[in-house]
């Protein structure tokens, strides 16, 4: 296949937007909202996400298995992506209403509704395109880099919707702080909207030339059908490399899930930053992106992508902890002390910059776990693992919002708290729950990537090997 042009490379970049401004959302946002500003129990806000992501766990191997059969004169991959990024787009003006008066039955099933559907359409599109990332090369270092402009692209969207928000649309109304006031969210879904929709479009009509180069469905294999989804499934787990990265990758997305969705709280209430210094929060997240986007060009070629995943994971696991347990050890000043909210931009920098090589390297080892696959039974099957990947990615928000829910409800931090007036016990609950929460499922992440069993060398083996067949 030929190399990419930086239009195609960069559209199809793009196109990772509005799955992060999903997770700008979902991992900020919808927690806080509905807890804090709508007054659902966290617990209840926690479940709601969860039966969401349920329903991703049946739809996401549907759909992933539908990709890989379906057929057009457009390919398998772009119908999909229209049918699903612009529904995606307009879901996120429901996902922040205004403040509704249905109780807590009311509001969790609002919840759950919108979640399902924003999910369910973002499922048809993100797949898809997932897919067609694995697609666009076999070069085992240009798919490093298609990744990193998929990750870094999203990387910086989820970035600037969060720091934006609490910038320009999460501003006080005299004595009220802006994180608390209802119609701040609408103005938010609103924003979500377009971004989602706008960068959705980018990516179709920028792509579409790659289309006649993609693979196509086999016409004698047998048309999508449930039974066959299952078959789908059942091939894909069978190789070993799959199954390992799969449990890593679920580990380390709850570990980032957790640390993201409870990161409101714990800024708003442990240490009781501001919004514009939550905000700011935007320069060490800009720079963590950008020096794993410039690392990763000499890494990569010093190292295996497992061994660079095991050293990320390690780190990660180190540097979520550290600031928390020294807080709740007393090795750290009182909250407005400079010295905090510098500890906090370093650590931001550092947990970015890890989590963003996590990323890109498994999406990068994904596609080389495919040609082993296809060496192994002779199907390509693009759409199933990223399938798996996708709702991986998923979980990060869903499980990380269901647990994050039931850590504020055990702490006992009541809707609509101002920071500096929630007790210190409860705040003591928050931050050791949440700190061995983070530190220990990084470091299963860690044991699953020491057993992952294919390097450079034996991915040249397996090329090798399927020019000759």
């Amino acid at each position: 296949m030929s190399r990419l042009t930086p239009v195609e490379k960069w559209t199809y970049a793009i196109g990772n937007i509005p799955f992060s401004v999903k997770d700008a959302a979902f991992v900020n946002f919808v927690v806080f909202y509905y807890t804090q500003v709508q007054g659902l129990s966290g617990t209840l806000t926690g479940l709601a996400m969860f039966i969401a992501l349920s329903w991703d766990a049946i739809s996401d191997p549907i759909v992933g298995s539908w990709s890989d059969s379906f057929r057009s004169r457009w390919g398998r991959r772009h119908p999909l992506l229209v049918l699903g990024g612009i529904p995606t787009a307009l879901l996120f003006l429901a996902l922040f209403p205004p403040e509704l008066q249905l109780g807590q039955t009311g509001l969790f099933l609002w919840l759950v509704i919108v979640s399902i559907m924003l999910r369910t359409f973002l499922t048809i599109y993100f797949i898809p395109y997932s897919a067609m990332g694995a697609e666009l090369s076999t070069d085992y270092d240009e798919r490093t880099v298609i990744a990193k402009a998929r990750v870094t692209m999203g990387w910086f969207a989820a970035m600037l919707m969060a720091a934006g928000a609490l910038t320009f649309i999460f501003q006080g109304d005299g004595d009220s702080d802006g994180r608390l006031i209802a119609s701040n969210y609408t103005v938010y879904g609103v924003v979500s909207a377009l971004v989602a929709g706008l960068t959705a479009l980018c990516c179709i009509f920028g792509t579409r030339s790659v289309i006649p180069r993609l693979p196509v469905a086999d016409k004698n294999a047998p048309h999508f059908s449930l039974r066959n989804t299952l078959q789908d499934f059942k091939d894909a787990v069978k190789n070993y490399n799959f199954r390992v990265t799969i449990a890593a990758s679920l580990a380390f997305g709850m570990s980032a899930g957790i640390y993201t969705t409870i990161s409101l709280y714990m800024g708003t209430y442990f240490w009781e930053f501001s919004a514009d210094q939550l905000a700011a929060m935007v320069v060490p997240t800009a720079i963590g992106t950008l020096l794993a986007f410039s690392a990763l060009n000499t890494l990569g070629k010093r190292f295996d992508k497992p061994q660079l995943m095991q050293a990320a994971a390690l780190i990660l696991a180190v540097n979520s902890a550290w600031m928390v347990l020294g807080r709740l050890l007393g090795l750290l000043p009182e909250n407005g002390h400079m010295l905090l909210f510098v500890l906090q931009l370093i650590t931001t920098l550092v947990a970015v910059f890890v989590i963003v090589m996590l990323q890109v390297l498994s999406a990068s080892l994904t596609a080389d776990i495919l040609d082993e696959q296809e060496l192994e039974n002779g199907k390509r099957q693009e759409g199933v693992f990223f399938a798996a990947n996708a709702f991986i990615g998923k979980a990060t928000t869903g499980l990380g919002a269901l647990v994050a829910g039931i850590i504020v409800d055990l702490a006992g931090i009541e809707a609509g708290s101002e920071p500096g007036t929630v007790a210190r016990e409860a705040l003591s609950s928050l931050g050791w729950m949440s700190m061995i929460l983070i530190f220990v499922l990084p470091l299963i992440a860690f044991v699953s990537f020491r057993r992952v069993r294919l390097s450079r060398a034996d991915h040249a083996r397996i090329r090798e090997q399927l020019l000759q067949a």
